[in-house]
């Protein structure tokens, strides 16, 4: 449905020696050919480091990254509503953003 939008996304880390770049995101090698959700998850959250908020498009694409690293399952269907929810909104607090990422990945 979402994966024919989603484009390349830029990183603002550091790659070691033992990273790939996969679609903007560090990978770490043996993992494939796409980054996990945790790895989506962590460099939106390095990008927004330094941001207070951020308009509701550039949410929208960082979701649409994170929904193609996620199996089918409930995180999947909540990255769904939020993306539906980007269509009404403009902009959006990094904190709303850190404690929506949080209750979706929990484990990272």
């Amino acid at each position: 449905m979402w994966p024919a939008l989603v484009g390349a996304s830029a990183y603002h880390g550091n790659v070691t020696e033992t990273s790939d770049m996969v679609k903007g995101y560090a990978v770490a090698d043996g993992e494939g050919d796409s980054p996990s959700a945790v790895d989506v998850a962590e460099a939106w959250l390095r990008e927004l480091a330094d941001q207070v908020s951020v308009p509701a498009s550039t949410v929208q694409d960082r979701l649409l990254d994170l929904w193609g690293a996620l199996g089918e399952g409930p995180e999947r269907v909540e990255v769904e509503r939020w993306l539906t929810e980007t269509l009404r909104r403009n902009l959006y607090s990094v904190s709303d953003i850190n404690d929506r990422l949080e209750s979706l990945l929990p484990a990272h």
